[in-house]
């Protein structure tokens, strides 16, 4: 079980919405996946999957569709390469590691403002990485909703990321960055899973060329496996 709030230092009411986040588990959950990703002036790639961790290596990922404009793209796979679901037990030692205000809080809903603690290690969570530039992982201001009143609250509802100003060089600035995490309760286990995750960035490369890219992934239909 997560700590209580007197053992972690949390506010009572996030540290109480982080209590069961072991329930969900890489290995413990079939689903399905649904990406778009919008890069540059190209078209917009749309892939499902269904990903099922019970099946051997190599078998876990099926591909159900992936279309451009559309039209069926059958020279993507969507199922290669590594791919990494955010756990809700890795909201634990991100907020632990966290400088956390509280920015309003009643019966429906509590937010909190977070920055990292160690402003050189900046934030860490599964796949969130800031490359471009010496200065941008502590450059990063994150809030966070809890849910208080509905089936399954209290839980972490949303994590958000975004840049408090554009970071970088005269070669590459990150002008834009924005990552949203939404998480909801699975109501016959109480486990807390993943719902969506949102990138968007904005890179001026040699302060002329701009790169944008969107990604926007959304899971859906878990199933709790044996």
């Amino acid at each position: 079980m997560v700590a209580h709030a007197a053992d972690t230092g949390l506010p009572a009411t996030l540290a109480t919405a982080l209590e069961g986040a072991e329930l969900d588990t890489a290995d413990g959950w079939a689903f399905r996946q649904t990406q778009a990703i919008q890069a540059l002036n190209e078209p917009a790639m749309i892939a499902v999957t269904r990903w099922d961790p019970s099946k051997p290596a190599g078998e876990q990922c099926t591909v159900v569709s992936v279309t451009k404009e559309g039209k069926p793209a059958k020279d993507e796979d969507p199922c290669e390469g590594e791919h990494d679901r955010e756990l809700y037990g890795e909201l634990v030692p991100l907020l632990e590691d966290a400088l956390i205000e509280t920015v309003s809080e009643d019966d429906q809903l509590a937010v909190y403002r977070i920055e990292p603690k160690d402003r050189d290690h900046g934030f860490s969570m599964g796949g969130l990485h800031v490359d471009i530039g010496d200065d941008d992982s502590k450059n990063l201001l994150g809030t966070v909703n809890v849910m208080k009143a509905g089936p399954g609250a209290p839980y972490v509802e949303r994590v958000a990321f975004t840049l408090k100003e554009p970071s970088g060089n005269m070669l590459a600035k990150l002008k834009r960055l924005d990552i949203v995490y939404t998480y909801a309760p699975d109501l016959l286990t109480g486990a807390k899973l993943l719902q969506g995750l949102d990138v968007n960035l904005n890179l001026t490369v040699i302060t002329f060329f701009n790169v944008t890219t969107d990604v926007s992934m959304r899971f859906d239909e878990y199933r709790k496996l044996k």
